[in-house]
């Protein structure tokens, strides 16, 4: 495993994530700093097109023109122990020009492991370059593997659909560490964000990506934890998403939030934060059934009711989120305060539960705080 203390070469990565921060920088001076030479970084990938056709399970891979792609998983778990789990494993690729050698053959790769117990948190990231074979995206014209050295996402299918899949990662955090082993089963439709899985991301329209979703996860599993083993069962949600415009340098930051309701519907609901024009709110409403409608800035409402003090930031921690045509108007609230990755760069990512006219658990990420 190949980490980021001592690494220039990882910086590389950073000014793109440093973006998602609010923080990002184009002063030379600044650049010197944080070790980053940025003409290694992609700045002029391939845009998303409308007129793209996703298509399964080709587009479960890698799309090496874009900028950055990543692959997403969010699940509320039940443990055998009476409490509540919220696991996040995520797989992130970078583009990296001039890098065109055999350690990098153009990309790099980042990881992303979380678990929260009721007051603990264990998180870890990893990174590597995408040319030494310890990290990436593959099917070897077999069953498709996500993967960081022992972080595995193993799907069970010869011809490379993603699910039915085995997750397993180790996470280590500065007191302890556990291990995740659990089986990902779908049960329902993938489902295409905004339109036919083009997703626009401000009233502009330059902010945009090709996304897609699956909301219709059951998970069963285990949890090694320090003081033993803990079956887990519950609900997942899975995002895999590729641009090279959502990160520029107006983008201050944003809200997302995945939400599983106990009559079986879901929703997807975004806030895209700019600092050269007004905030952009979009959704998706998913029926229990896979029939989804996208939602639109005059179809949704995100309001924020309460923010809270974390690692030094005031983060908004309670929402109300309003659908009209739904008759929805529902509380979304943290579960725990204490949910923020300290990663290269710090965001929060956290189980969430329902109230008002729906009830249900979810998660809620907000970067750029």
């Amino acid at each position: 495993m190949l980490r980021l203390n001592g690494l220039k070469m990882f910086s590389l990565c950073a000014i793109s994530l440093l973006m998602l921060s609010g923080c990002f920088t184009d002063t030379a001076e600044q650049d010197e700093q944080q070790g980053i030479n940025p003409e290694f970084l992609s700045s002029s990938g391939q845009k998303a097109d409308p007129n793209y056709v996703v298509a399964f399970p080709n587009d479960h891979q890698s799309h090496n023109a874009f900028d950055i792609e990543w692959w997403y998983l969010t699940a509320n778990l039940k443990g055998d122990d009476g409490q509540d789990y919220a696991l996040q494993w995520t797989l992130f690729r970078f583009a990296q020009q001039g890098q065109e050698n055999p350690w990098y053959k153009g990309q790099s790769y980042m990881a992303h492991a979380s678990l929260h117990g009721p007051q603990q948190h264990w998180f870890e990231e990893r990174f590597a370059p995408g040319g030494l074979g310890t990290s990436g995206v593959s099917t070897d014209k077999g069953p498709i593997r996500l993967y960081m050295d022992d972080w595995l996402w193993q799907g069970l299918s010869p011809e490379g659909a993603l699910f039915p899949a085995q997750l397993q990662s180790a996470i280590s955090n500065s007191e302890s560490s556990v291990e995740i082993k659990l089986n990902l089963e779908q049960s329902g439709p993938f489902i295409l964000q905004g339109d036919k899985g083009y997703s626009i991301k401000s009233f502009q329209g330059k902010h945009a990506s090709h996304y897609y979703s699956l909301p219709f996860i059951d998970v069963s599993g285990a949890l090694q934890l320090p003081s033993g083993e803990v079956k887990v069962t519950g609900k997942a949600w899975y995002d895999h998403e590729w641009t090279s415009t959502l990160l520029d340098t107006t983008t201050l930051g944003w809200d997302w939030m995945s939400l599983h309701f106990d009559n079986g519907d879901k929703l997807m609901a975004f806030r895209m934060r700019l600092d050269d024009q007004e905030d952009y709110q979009t959704g998706t409403y998913i029926s229990a059934s896979g029939e989804s409608i996208s939602l639109g800035p005059k179809d949704i409402e995100l309001i924020v009711l309460e923010s809270f003090e974390v690692d030094n930031r005031e983060l908004p921690l309670t929402w109300q989120v309003v659908i009209p045509d739904k008759n929805i108007d529902i509380k979304v609230k943290a579960v725990k305060k204490a949910a923020y990755n300290p990663s290269i760069f710090g965001y929060y990512e956290g189980a969430v539960e329902i109230s008002g006219n729906r009830s249900g658990v979810g998660f809620l990420e907000l970067t750029g705080y």
